[in-house]
Order: structure tokens, then C-alpha cells, then sequence
């Protein structure tokens, strides 16, 4: 998923029609100052200022550049003219969960605060003016106001389907003398898509920031093999490499490594009985982070998934990386016990510091005893 700034949101938004405040400065008399960051609610966080006057504007960009908000650093600011309205809107276009179609949320009120005032969701079976007129009779909104303001959702609409998006929202949009006005615009695209545009947007995380060279490497894992699932890894900032096949179990594994202490170097899942090859790949990822003090390979006893296949490819990443740090591997499933003979192979050929566990062992318990390794491992105290 891409996830775009302010100013890349209403930039894409432009090409379908919609309206955003002028970024001239020279023409207007009071400025809006906005920091460029993924943050919700940057206004209460201060990160969005306003200025009287253009000079006052460009010292507070300055203010706010290399500033940081959870963690993100300021690296653009948008000024744009401040905009007089008499009604604001909240809209927003995603895919409902249990229809899997799309949907809008409407709210006559917009601005901060929205999570606390009365909106609904609409599934938009058609696009077309009449569907959103019939939304906004709803609503009490009458005459020229509906006509204008029902082509204003299908533009958006529009630009939803188009530009392939899992997530656009406008809030506010504005009503002013002259139309209608997109004041702020957050935008989700879909990853899986990109082929179908001609975009410059770098790839960006859930994590708020560029994606890490790992993570790219990552994701061409599956973009080039569509059979199982390995290309999904988002780093982290700790020294604990996690190696998880999936199953439902991966998020409380990584609970239970923090709890015994693990500070996780990444998230990641496998699954659906994916070729050593792509294994192979992704642990190559996982490895090649600098720092690692440990690695824990977890998942629970697999049904479709060939475990001497998958650790085949994972076995190949030992032999090119012949870490030093603890590994503990804890799998069960189809073809385990080659897969266990051979690891156990190459720790004896590597000297490895590892510990194999099958399904006696409970998942999370094995994070304690690879713990206790990594401590013995870094010398301290256990």
C-alpha cells in the first residue's frame, strides 16, 4: 500500500475536477501552514498553523521543517491560501468488508473530531449522480446545492476507482461562494495495481515512512512467483530476526517474544506452501539485516504446507549467511522429520548456535528459551 501526503492526494484529485485552496501566494491575504506528514489529527498536534501575512507563513515552514510528529520527520510543508466556507463535509470512499463492494461515508460535519459525530456508510452499487443525489435527499440538500455537490461524490468516486485507491477521504470538504473545495485529502494505493499507472509516488509504509531496501526485496518475492505467500516482511527496529509461517498464530508469537523480552528486527509471514525458492528469498531478507542478535523461525504444525521444502530454502540462506547469533526453530507438519534430519545436518556442518523444537513444544514457549540463549549470547546476566 502507498500511502500519499496532502499535497500528493490533491494533486491526483485535480486531474478529476476537484478544487483544492491556490498555493499562490502572492494572491492571497492569510495562508494555511501544514506540515506533510501521515498523522491524523495534525491540527491538534500542531502540526498545521496559519499565517496573516506571506512572510509569516514562510518562517513558520521553516519552523516546521525537520520537526518530527510520532516519529516522522517534516521533510515538505504546504502553504496554501486560507478559504472562507459557510458548510463543511466529511467523505470518504473505501471497500465494505462484508460485500467486499464500495462504499462512501458521509457526514455533514467535517473537520477534526469526525469519530465522534453521526456519519454513514452508503454502498455505492453504480457510479452515477443519481445514486449520490439520492444519498444527499437523505440529507435535506436541495435545488442547485445537490445537483453541484452529487457531481463533486462521483468525481470522487471517480477518482477512487481510477486511481485504483483502497482509501480516499476528504475532510473538509468545503462549500464556498465560488463551489466546492478539497481542504485536506488522504489517500491509500493499492500496491498490486501500480502496473495500471504511471506514477512517481515512492513506496511508503504502515510503518508512516519510505519503504527499506529489505522490504522492496521482499515484495518481488511474490511479484515474480504466485504460488504461496513469502514476500510479506515490514522491518522493525529491533535485533530479534522473526522467521513466521503463517496460520493465525504469527501475531501472538511476536507478543510473546516481547514478553520475554525480544525486541523484533521485523514482521514477517509465509504460507500456502510456497517453493523453497522464494523461502530462500525471504530469509536471505530477514538475514542480511545488520545488528541481529537472534532469530526465531515459529509456526505451528503445518496441513498444506511441505515443511522439508520450506526449510530446504531456509537451510540454503544458513549456508550463505553461517550466522553466529542463537537460532530457535519451532514447526511441525508434513514431511517434518526429513526436514528436522536436515537441519540438523547443517547445524552440526555450520557449528550452529540452534535449537529445534516440533509440536511438544508450545510456539510461545520457545521464544523464552531462545531468549535465554540471546542473553547468554550478548553476556548478560540470566
Amino acid at each position: 500500500m502507498v500511502k500519499l501526503y496532502e499535497h500528493e492526494a490533491k494533486e491526483l484529485l485535480e486531474i478529476y475536477g476537484l478544487e483544492a485552496p491556490s498555493q499562490d501566494t502572492g494572491s492571497a491575504n492569510e495562508f494555511v501552514v501544514k506540515a506533510q506528514v501521515l498523522s491524523n489529527d495534525r491540527k491538534e498536534k500542531g502540526a498545521v498553523k496559519f499565517a496573516d501575512n506571506s512572510e509569516q507563513a514562510e518562517s513558520l515552514r521553516q519552523d516546521l521543517l525537520g520537526s518530527q510528529f510520532e516519529g516522522e520527520t517534516v521533510e515538505n510543508v504546504l502553504i496554501e491560501e486560507e478559504i472562507d466556507f459557510t458548510e463543511e463535509y466529511y467523505v470518504s470512499f473505501m471497500y465494505d468488508t462484508d460485500s467486499r463492494a464500495p462504499s462512501m461515508v458521509f457526514s455533514q460535519e467535517g473537520g477534526s473530531g469526525i469519530e465522534d459525530r453521526d456519519a454513514e456508510k452508503f454502498l455505492i452499487e453504480e457510479n452515477s449522480q443519481f445514486r449520490f443525489r439520492q444519498i444527499l435527499k437523505q440529507y435535506g440538500i436541495e435545488s442547485g446545492n445537490l445537483v453541484r455537490l452529487g457531481s463533486v461524490l462521483q468525481s470522487l468516486f471517480e477518482a477512487f476507482l481510477d486511481e485504483d485507491a483502497r482509501l480516499l477521504e476528504v475532510n473538509p470538504l468545503a462549500k464556498t461562494e465560488e463551489g466546492y473545495v478539497v481542504l485536506d485529502a488522504m489517500m491509500d494505493l493499492e500496491d498490486d495495481a501500480s502496473f495500471r499507472h504511471e506514477r512517481n509516488f515512492p513506496d511508503r509504509t504502515v510503518m508512516k515512512r519510505e519503504k527499506t531496501d529489505r522490504e522492496i526485496r521482499a515484495e518481488k518475492i511474490d511479484e515474480d512467483d504466485h504460488r504461496g505467500v513469502a514476500g510479506k516482511y515490514t522491518e522493525l527496529e529491533g535485533d530479534i530476526a522473526m522467521m513466521l509461517a503463517g496460520g493465525g498464530a504469527s501475531l501472538t508469537n511476536m507478543d510473546a517474544l516481547i514478553e520475554y523480552g525480544g525486541d523484533p528486527a521485523n514482521y514477517t509471514e509465509y504460507g500456502g506452501n510456497p517453493p523453497g525458492e522464494k523461502v530462500y528469498r525471504l530469509s536471505k531478507v530477514i538475514m542480511s539485516k545488520p545488528g541481529l542478535n537472534g532469530l526465531w523461525h515459529v509456526g505451528g504444525t503445518a496441513n498444506n504446507t511441505d515443511v522439508e521444502r520450506t526449510m530446504d530454502g531456509f537451510i540454503k540462506a544458513l549456508r550463505e549467511e553461517k550466522p553466529d547469533y542463537p537460532i530457535v526453530i519451532r514447526r511441525d507438519g508434513p514431511h517434518a522429520d526429513e526436514a528436522f534430519e536436515n537441519l540438523r545436518k547443517v547445524r552440526e556442518e555450520l557449528d550452529l548456535n540452534m535449537k529445534l523444537f516440533r509440536n511438544d513444544k508450545p510456539m510461545t514457549e520457545s521464544a523464552e528459551d531462545l531468549m535465554e540463549m540471546v542473553r547468554e549470547y550478548k553476556g548478560e546476566d540470566l
